[in-house]
């Protein structure tokens, strides 16, 4: 059998409406810079990604050992809801070490939360907080503080057990 093949992951696309408004957020509240930017046209760009003739920018935001591929569309074909409901919806959760103190800060720059962060105090991630914000273009950006449950490690270490999706951590309030 030639499946599954061995990978490890590189990056995720997020288009937005404006690059360079974009890449100052990012920068502003991240302090992520870009590491490359292209500028595709042309047959190469529209086959790849079987669209329409277009231009297409990105900028490569490197943040650890992933990377943020930033994406401006000239023409834009339409905005979206930015609904997390929405099939498709891809959002961006950053690890943080003192989720408290990151909120705080952020407040004071102006930025808006959903709520405040909220713990987790059940099952695999308890000692976890959360909270949610948006980027310029609504898009849902997480800030989570995991616990020891929802570090990378421990999350490859219960997926080699195996984890059943009849059985999950059921968060109801």
């Amino acid at each position: 059998m030639s499946l599954p093949i061995s990978a490890t992951f590189h990056h995720v696309g997020v288009t937005v409406s404006n690059l360079e408004r974009a890449v100052a957020w990012y920068g502003k509240v991240f302090g992520l810079k870009p590491g490359l930017a292209l500028e595709v046209s042309g047959p190469s760009g529209s086959d790849v990604l079987r669209l329409p003739p277009h231009v297409h920018r990105a900028a490569l935001l490197p943040v650890g050992n992933f990377v943020i591929e930033l994406l401006e569309f000239t023409p834009t074909r339409r905005q979206m809801e930015m609904r997390q409901d929405d099939v498709g919806y891809v959002y961006l959760c950053f690890a943080v070490d003192d989720l408290d103190d990151v909120y705080a800060r952020l407040r004071a720059e102006g930025i808006e939360f959903h709520t405040e962060p909220l713990y987790a105090d059940q099952g695999q991630i308890a000692g976890s907080k959360f909270c949610v914000m948006r980027d310029p273009d609504g898009k849902t950006i997480e800030l989570v503080e995991p616990g020891p449950g929802m570090k990378a490690s421990a999350l490859h270490e219960a997926a080699s057990v195996g984890v059943s999706l009849d059985d999950p951590l059921v968060m109801d309030g």
